[in-house]
């Protein structure tokens, strides 16, 4: 009897679940990309992980977020293909790379403007116009030449929302988005700790960054909301069984 092992198509690289787990990587690392330039950014939120850090620092220190995030996204890619193995870097290697680029390419299109928000003032008005109450309460974006009305409730829901399906289509592929979620797979293999609960833990230590850089409390609330909606939603994916759903469906 031949001692060869016959490679299965389940796992084999160019087998049809992989090419579902790279295209879980690639749409999720797009919908990450969306939900930081449109959604945590304009807010001055900083929901963890490298890209937590380069909004804090593109608004403090205005260079682009990609060109931040790659600087620190690097050096952690490098560490998590050590020790989570190769096939490990490559997915996440793809997942960084698209969002680097995902970012790049909506800073330049669509710059840092708001998704959501309550009215966006045109860039000639006059702040002397504004009634004082109101003044506290718009929101401007550096030296971006954007002041609008925010709405922090709505915004920090989507949010949420958005990086938690992103993140989780990234994790449900073996992959991660790069940065602190490399920290927060390498934990979660050598422990139990479910992989959302590591990220509300990591990003949330991240996340207090934003007192020290803008003095707002509800800065860090909001980005802690994200954080926890974000961390439920993983959790939700990650336990989720899409194949015994279709096969309780048929």
């Amino acid at each position: 009897m031949s001692s060869e092992k016959t490679l299965s198509p389940a796992n084999s690289w160019f087998s049809k679940k992989e090419l579902i787990s790279y295209l879980l990587v690639i749409g999720g690392s797009i919908l990450f990309a969306i939900g930081d330039v449109m959604f945590a950014n304009p807010y001055k939120l900083a929901p963890g992980g490298t890209y937590g850090l380069s909004n804090v620092l593109n608004t403090v220190f205005p260079w682009k977020i990609s060109y931040y995030a790659a600087c620190m996204d690097i050096p952690l890619l490098l560490v998590g293909t050590w020790i989570l193995g190769p096939r490990f870097g490559v997915k996440t290697i793809v997942s960084t790379f698209v969002i680097l680029g995902s970012v790049w390419v909506i800073e330049n299109t669509w710059g840092y403007a708001p998704l959501i928000h309550n009215g966006i003032l045109d860039s000639g008005f006059d702040m002397a116009s504004v009634p004082e109450y109101m003044r506290n309460m718009l929101v401007r974006l550096g030296d971006k030449g954007i002041v609008f009305v925010p709405d922090y409730f709505l915004n920090t829901l989507v949010a949420g929302l958005i990086y938690g399906v992103a993140i989780g289509m990234i994790f449900k592929s073996g992959a991660t988005s790069g940065g602190s979620d490399i920290i927060s797979m390498i934990i979660n293999k050598y422990t139990r700790i479910p992989l959302g609960t590591l990220v509300i833990i990591v990003d949330t230590i991240i996340t207090l960054s934003t007192l020290v850089a803008f003095g707002e409390i509800r800065l860090p609330i909001y980005s802690i909301m994200l954080i926890v909606i974000e961390g439920k939603i993983i959790n939700w994916m990650m336990a989720f069984d899409f194949k015994k759903k279709k096969e309780a469906v048929a």
